[in-house]
Parts: structure tokens; C-alpha cells; sequence
């Protein structure tokens, strides 16, 4: 695996949010300015329509809307990486088909999402991906997709030219370790954000972060005290961000981000069915650990 000073993906990729008014429309003017906040804020790049970017409830149009959004106010700030995921093969080609037409340098994608794949599928799918030929970030999400890409997995995937990196969410933090040994070519990036720090002290390089959409000054230095090996100050600052990073692996992880969004000063807005807004009990819970990590951070 690449050194941290060489990872092609190091740094902190925000997973955006896409923004949407009040009627349920995209507001592309609303994901333009939070797109071009979070660039000015020191990130290294912007994954469009991942599963925070609430993808699977877009409309092609606006799948492609978000995207050319990302590009036109960031694009020459911080490296774009849109979320291919799709159903089916040829879906995942064609957006990343879309992504190289936009300009955009590498892509994310997901196993299919239309069922439980076999591993023979899995690389079927990711070489169909492929043959596009930009770099890949494998998604492994096994809450949503029914597949856990396994090390063992991701060792065949990494045979695949164009697969560079896996972003890690199976909340098991003993598999950056397993990762780095199965497949030692990919780069590892943390994609749950309440096991951060420790991914980064098993040697991940980078960081796909959701908070980061509330706070991402405080999550690029944050990362950058882990990439120094200051790990005192690391493990201070991530424990007091540690209770709102948690919301990371809840499953209305969506709804909560952006409520923190609203809390942080920033336009979150609501999210899309069929996801529904969070129980004003669980809204009031997030909003007090907003505000006491505003306090300190």
C-alpha cells in the first residue's frame, strides 16, 4: 500500500449532501455553496451521490445535476469522486462514463445493488466498471449492499487494474489490518466516521467523512494530527467528537447530518422519502451534542 505521503486518495473526502428545498426539489444553488464552503475549509475532494448524497432517490437529471454542481463550484479546488453505484453493471458503467464526460479523475462505486452478488459477480461487476478506465474506490458497505467484500475479496478485486482503494465500512476496525495484508496495493480509507482514529493508527490513509459536512475544518485537523503520528492530541480531539461521529453508524445517519448541518450554522434541509426526519426526542439529543461539541471544538 501507498506511504501516506503518497496515497493517491489521502486527506479528507467529504461524502456531500445533497440539498433539498422544502417542496423535495434539488436546490443545486444550495449544494453549490455547501460545496464550495467545504473546499475552502482544507478538504482534499467531495464524493457526489454516495449513500449520504441520498443517490438511490435522485432522478437521472438530478444524479447528473449534482455531479456537474460539484464540478462547477469546486472542481478547481479539490478533486471530485462521484458515487457510480447502480443496480446493475451496465447503470455503474454509465455513470462512470458520466463522471469521465464531467471531467471528474476517479470514481466510487458499490457491489450491485439489485441483490445479494456472489464474489465471482462482485468482480464481474467492478471489471465491468473498469473498463471506463478511471481509478476505483471500492465501497464496502455490507448494511446496505447484503455483501461484505471480505479482504479475501478485495484481494481478487485488487487484481483489477483500475480498483485502487477500498473505503471500509463494515465497522470492524480489525479489518484495515487484514486489508493491508490480503491486499496490500489498495489503499484503505475509513469510511465510518466513529472508528476514525483507529483506522488511521492501523495505517489508513484517508478518510471518506460525513460530519465533515458540519465541521470540516475540525475534521481535516483532526485528520492531520493522525497523519503526524501526534496521537495524544488526536485521541483528545476525536473523543470529544466522538459522541456526534457515532450518528455516523446509525441507520437515519442521513437525516442526522444534516440536522447537524442546520445546528453548525449551515443549510441542511430535509431529506427525501423514503427516509422521514428524525423524532423530535432523537432531533433535540443530536442538536445538545452539536452544541457541546461547538463548545470545545
Amino acid at each position: 500500500m501507498s506511504e501516506l505521503g503518497q496515497a493517491r486518495f489521502g486527506g479528507v473526502y467529504v461524502a456531500v449532501t445533497t440539498l433539498f428545498r422544502a417542496d423535495g426539489s434539488v436546490d443545486l444553488d444550495a449544494c453549490q455553496a455547501h460545496y464550495a464552503r467545504l473546499a475552502q475549509a482544507g478538504v482534499a475532494g467531495l464524493v457526489p451521490n454516495g449513500s449520504l448524497g441520498e443517490y438511490e432517490a435522485l432522478t437521472e437529471d438530478e444524479r447528473g445535476a449534482v455531479v456537474k454542481s460539484a464540478m462547477d463550484s469546486a472542481g478547481k479546488l479539490v478533486e471530485i469522486v462521484p458515487g457510480v453505484s447502480g443496480k446493475s453493471a451496465a447503470e455503474a458503467r454509465r455513470w462512470a462514463e458520466h463522471a469521465a464526460q464531467s471531467g471528474c479523475r476517479a470514481v466510487m462505486c458499490l457491489p450491485p445493488t439489485s441483490h445479494a452478488p456472489t464474489a465471482d459477480e462482485v468482480l464481474a461487476h467492478f471489471r465491468e466498471v473498469a473498463r471506463v478506465g478511471l481509478p476505483i474506490i471500492v465501497y464496502n458497505n455490507p448494511f446496505s449492499t447484503r455483501v461484505d467484500l471480505t479482504p479475501a475479496v478485495l484481494a481478487r478485486l485488487a487484481e483489477i487494474g483500475q480498483v485502487v482503494a477500498v473505503k471500509e465500512f463494515s465497522q470492524d476496525i480489525r479489518r484495515v489490518a487484514a486489508i493491508r495484508q490480503a491486499a496490500p496495493r489498495l489503499e484503505v480509507i475509513c469510511g465510518s466516521d466513529d472508528t476514525f482514529v483507529e483506522a488511521m493508527f492501523m495505517g489508513a490513509t484517508g478518510w471518506i467523512a460525513g460530519f465533515a459536512n458540519s465541521f470540516p475544518r475540525q475534521s481535516v485537523e483532526l485528520f492531520q494530527l493522525c497523519a503526524a503520528q501526534r496521537w495524544p492530541e488526536a485521541i483528545e480531539s476525536y473523543l470529544a467528537f466522538l459522541p456526534l461521529l457515532r450518528w455516523d453508524a446509525d441507520p437515519r445517519f442521513v437525516q442526522a447530518i444534516k440536522l447537524a448541518q442546520e445546528e453548525a450554522g449551515f443549510y441542511g434541509g430535509p431529506v427525501r422519502l423514503p427516509r422521514l426526519a428524525l423524532p423530535a426526542g432523537d432531533a433535540e439529543e443530536l442538536r445538545a451534542l452539536v452544541r457541546r461539541y461547538m463548545d470545545v471544538a
